[in-house]
């Protein structure tokens, strides 16, 4: 097994930046969901359908989370971090548009992400927010802690981005800086909610998750912002389920209090 490198943070500096496309991931149609879960669903602003799991706080709080997963994966990718949460705050994971169970169309017909282009992607910002109205029904407060795997990652950056006062903590795994031409420093110029990036060393992953970070650290005042560079080549939630001290990391950034 390898060892872990979380004891040694790395906050990148500012570099270039990549825009190749996401890793692509076997797509699992039913995903399980974790002990607790309620099958959810509502309307995009263009009709489709987004199906996702919410869990409830073991008591009353606003606290809150909104959780992305990466392009041809599915919500269930979460299963191991929603466990670790542990009823601490209202969380939704969501499958995204065109995947899993949110591929109803609004015209009825099956959609599915392979035939998207970069407007359909950057539609999936407003499905969070979207997912933002079904936590405050169920009592979760005006802001909450979105975390993004991969596209997923650019998809919660820009809404943060046009709606600061919403995210009150952003967990990027794998981010980057155009997946499928969905451009994300503009957003991150915008946002200032606290920043938790994890990458790989996969080609390109330092490259994007060192703009981001540079963003941050330059902009004034500066953004809080944390990152974790893992030695191996994984991407997304992979990063995260294949490192116990990663993993325990990202559940504690998401769960911690803040004002």
């Amino acid at each position: 097994m390898r060892r872990s490198l979380l004891p040694a943070l790395v906050l990148v500096a500012c570099g270039g930046s990549s825009a190749a496309p996401p890793p692509v991931t076997p797509t699992t149609s039913s995903p399980p969901a974790a002990p607790g879960a309620e099958e959810v669903s509502f309307l995009a602003d263009d009709g489709v359908t987004i199906t996702g799991s919410y869990y409830a706080p073991a008591s009353a709080t606003e606290r809150c989370a909104v959780l992305v997963h990466q392009l041809s994966s599915t919500r269930a990718e979460y299963q191991p971090v929603i466990e670790r949460i542990g009823g601490a705050m209202h969380v939704v994971a969501i499958d995204m548009r065109g995947h899993g169970a949110s591929t109803r169309g609004a015209d009825g017909a099956t959609i599915t992400w392979k035939m998207f282009e970069t407007a359909d992607w950057e539609k999936v910002e407003g499905d969070v927010g979207k997912a933002m109205e079904l936590l405050a029904a169920k009592g979760a407060g005006d802001a909450c802690v979105l975390v993004g795997s991969s596209i997923g990652s650019s998809a919660v950056l820009r809404y943060a981005g046009a709606n600061p006062d919403k995210a009150r903590a952003l967990v990027l795994l794998s981010p980057g800086v155009a997946y499928r031409g969905v451009k994300t420093p503009d957003a991150a110029r915008a946002s200032r909610a606290p920043v938790l990036v994890v990458h790989s060393q996969e080609n390109g992953a330092a490259d994007a998750a060192g703009a981001l970070a540079g963003i941050w650290r330059d902009a004034t005042p500066p953004v809080a912002v944390e990152v974790i560079a893992d030695p191996g080549d994984a991407h997304g939630m992979r990063i995260v389920s294949g490192d116990p001290a990663i993993l325990e990391r990202v559940v504690t950034f998401i769960v911690e209090p803040r004002s």
